[in-house]
């Protein structure tokens, strides 16, 4: 098992054996997704997006003026969000052109900073069907079902979204992090409902599909000193949440963020606010993969 952790300082590779590589030192890394052709694309020092090959190498796809902030792959198209908030989609030629139709998407003169720059905070998009969806902090979730041309809003802007995933397998499944507990979307992420059922707080910061399940961390607020992650089966979501204790301390430190969680293929992995990597395959514990990072910015199992 390899868990990939982008950080403000590096990218690195780390191994259920503890073998640890590092890549791209000194430079900020974000945003780490898959890419077009099974390639890795991110983020780097907030202006560039890279591309990672076969052959473990980084090269250059796209730079923009504005300041990048995550990015997604939908039918080998990647699109990226920036701050202010924009989106972007990334041509043949190596542009990265602004959709016009996200400035002006209804409802857009409700969104407001909290702390920071309007941005789109996370980005996904639906199994099959392809829909985009892009969270917007703060700002709801926006949909698109036809590449970027046309968007609409589709959840409460005072829900406060901190992170929109849409299922890799179950088209109709859509599920987000938010300060008001879990929302969830059987229609692709048309619509929204919110469960909060077990959880010991309604501040949802991080999720991920664990194949039938979904995790998800949750804390006491923006700057709450730990947090914790909870699990449901997808399909009963609604009956409510169960602690996952499994090898996990009691309290991971601070807030296991946007993108700092992440599952798939029977793994899964988080990093907390202190810069802790944790790793689980399978049935077995959750066990400690490294700590002292620099500031993860996502993690990703492979």
């Amino acid at each position: 098992m390899a868990v990939l952790v982008a950080t403000v300082d590096g990218y690195h590779i780390l191994t259920s054996s503890g073998e640890r590589r590092t890549a791209l030192e000194g430079r900020r890394v974000e945003a780490l997704s898959p890419g077009p052709q099974g390639t890795w694309i991110a983020v780097v020092d907030r202006h560039e997006i890279r591309q990672h090959g076969a052959d473990g190498t980084w090269s250059g796809l796209a730079v923009s003026d504005l300041e990048l902030t995550c990015l997604v792959t939908a039918d080998d198209v990647v699109f990226a969000g920036a701050v202010g908030p924009r989106m972007l989609r990334l041509g043949t030629d190596g542009a990265l052109t602004p959709l016009p139709a996200f400035d002006a998407v209804p409802g857009r003169d409700e969104w407001h900073a909290v702390g920071t720059a309007l941005v789109v905070r996370s980005l996904s998009a639906t199994a099959g069907t392809q829909a985009l969806l892009a969270n917007v902090h703060v700002g709801g979730i926006l949909r698109s079902d036809d590449g970027g041309a046309s968007w609409w809003p589709t959840i409460d802007v005072g829900a406060d979204v901190h992170e929109v995933r849409a299922h890799p397998t179950m088209r109709d499944v859509v599920m987000a992090a938010a300060a008001v507990g879990v929302c969830v979307s059987r229609d692709g992420g048309q619509h929204f409902d919110v469960v909060d059922d077990g959880l010991h707080a309604t501040y949802a910061r991080a999720i991920a599909f664990d194949g039938d399940d979904v995790l998800v961390s949750v804390s006491d607020g923006p700057f709450a000193s730990g947090s914790a992650i909870y699990r449901a089966p997808v399909d009963a979501v609604e009956r409510g949440f169960e602690r996952v204790e499994s090898g996990l301390p009691e309290w991971l430190d601070g807030n296991v963020d946007t993108h700092c969680l992440t599952a798939g293929g029977g793994k899964a992995a988080l990093a907390d606010a202190s810069g802790a990597v944790w790793m689980r395959a399978g049935d077995a514990r959750w066990s400690r993969a490294a700590t002292g990072l620099p500031r993860v910015t996502t993690v990703v199992v492979v």
